[in-house]
């Protein structure tokens, strides 16, 4: 019972700092059509993110992972820093793709799903007493 609600929580928090992430996005682009983000080589809505980041003063965005492989850890109590990640699509959409190629039809995939990535910066970690 507890665990099911600690799962809901969770999913709930997921969907909670999805829906932020899209705002900020939508934001970013909107501004980024007016003309605020001029200068700005990567024009995608993470490069967006990540100008948005270093202007904040988070520089140098890491994957947890990317921190600990090169001997740093995050300081605790750090909060993550949210980009999109790499889009999924399903496998039955795949498998969908996929007959419609065999039958000669080209397709786009429908809308992907895009995950959440966490990053932290520099200033969020230490090298590690290892």
């Amino acid at each position: 019972m507890k665990k099911e609600r600690d799962g809901k929580k969770e999913h709930e928090a997921r969907l909670l700092k999805r829906q932020q992430l899209k705002t900020l996005s939508q934001s970013l682009v909107a501004r980024r059509e007016l003309g605020e983000y001029m200068g700005n080589e990567d024009d995608t809505v993470n490069g967006l993110l990540r100008f948005y980041y270093a202007c904040k003063g988070y520089t140098n965005l890491k994957t947890f992972k990317e921190w600990k492989e090169t001997g740093y850890s995050v300081r605790k109590g750090e909060k993550a820093l949210l980009i999109w990640g790499k889009p999924i699509v399903s496998k039955s959409e795949k498998q969908r793709i996929e007959e419609q190629k065999m039958q000669g039809k080209e397709e786009e995939a429908k809308e992907d799903f895009f995950p959440l990535c966490y990053l932290f910066a520099e200033s969020q970690v230490h090298k590690s007493n290892e």
